[in-house]
Formats: C-alpha cells, structure tokens, sequence
C-alpha cells in the first residue's frame, strides 16, 4: 500500500506487468539475471 500511495503522490505512471512475461520488462530482468550471477552467486551470505 505504501507504494501506491507514493506513486499517487508523485504523480508516476505505474504499469504491471503480466504474471509469466518476465519478456514485458527484458532490461531489468537481464540486470536481475546478471546481478544474480556476478555478485549473488559468488558470495556466501550468513545470517
């Protein structure tokens, strides 16, 4: 709710994207895909 009460503040457009068409946003799920390989996979994370 925080969210879209923000996007209604601001003024942003807010545009979903359809369950399983990751293809609708190709840019930032190939930087999730490469952040992902380069840095996430590559450090061992503890709690």
């Amino acid at each position: 709710m925080a969210i879209l009460k923000w996007v209604q503040d601001t003024g942003v457009d807010w545009h979903y994207i359809a369950p399983c068409k990751p293809q609708q946003n190709g840019f930032i799920e190939s930087f999730n895909g490469k952040l992902r390989d380069e840095c996430l996979n590559e450090t061992l994370l503890t709690h």
